[in-house]
């Protein structure tokens, strides 16, 4: 129950419009249908993003553009989603690495409950010097490593029906979600990012930081992607510590047990 409406949350939860209600909204009026077809393969048929794009096509760029015969739509898109990159992903993804570093900084005061720095999870460690350009370093490992294990989910988290509720300790998601690039929805229980168009911004973000990593910086994200994030090795090391306990602790007891026999004869 939302506002006394018990469905107006679950009618938004695609965060944007159908085509069929694209068609409600008049959109044929505004775009061609092969113009249609292509904002919603790419931007997505999200409120925001139409309005721009008609405003861009309504502009004297689009008609200079339109002008050459060898330009289409799509320059129109490929220029929209550059926008974006620069005047909203980019800001918000330095806004969250702001919040990570914050993180990092209560962590370091005590201020972060333990259960959220739980052996395994890949930000149990954060700097614990004062170090401002060591927490700048670890919250873009830290939100790097996230976005890589987004694309690798498809952009799509079922955190219910996957069991998955412990995403939402991880600091990276927090931040994501708190600067507007996430959303999470409940029917169905899916945290992912607010359309295509955001989408395809994030994985250029993801690049254009690759791109900018020097070797040690590569090997250490590497690193950290091996141990915490891909496998989970601190498992494997638990397992193998636990067998040598009980193997050590076996070895001991066969020992006294052979040394009190030889006395007892």
């Amino acid at each position: 129950m939302d506002f006394g409406f018990p469905d107006i949350f679950i009618s938004r939860e695609t965060f944007g419009w159908t085509p069929q209600q694209a068609k409600v909204h008049m959109v044929p009026d505004y775009f061609s249908q092969s113009e249609w077809d292509l904002i919603v393969e790419v931007l997505g048929p999200n409120a925001r993003h139409l309005f721009e794009i008609y405003a861009l096509k309504q502009s004297s760029y689009y008609q200079a553009l339109m002008s050459d015969k060898e330009s289409t739509f799509e320059d129109i898109i490929d220029a929209y989603l550059a926008y974006l990159q620069v005047t909203v992903v980019n800001p918000a993804m330095d806004r969250a690495l702001s919040l990570l570093q914050n993180f990092a900084l209560d962590a370091q005061k005590g201020k972060i409950p333990k259960d959220k720095l739980r052996f395994g999870a890949p930000w149990k460690y954060p700097p614990n010097k004062d170090d401002p350009s060591l927490r700048s370093e670890w919250a873009k490992l830290q939100l790097m490593d996230f976005i890589q294990c987004f694309v690798n989910a498809e952009f799509g988290i079922n955190y219910f029906g996957d069991c998955s509720l412990e995403i939402f300790d991880d600091p990276s998601a927090n931040a994501m979600i708190e600067v507007g690039l996430l959303y999470v929805q409940r029917d169905p229980s899916f945290c992912r990012p607010i359309s295509r168009a955001i989408q395809r911004c994030l994985v250029r973000w993801l690049v254009q930081e690759r791109i900018k990593m020097g070797y040690k910086d590569s090997v250490l994200f590497q690193w950290h992607r091996v141990i915490n994030a891909d496998f989970p090795w601190w498992l494997l090391l638990t397992y193998l510590c636990i067998k040598f306990t009980i193997f050590h602790e076996q070895t001991a007891t066969e020992s006294l047990t052979s040394t009190s026999r030889e006395e007892f004869r």
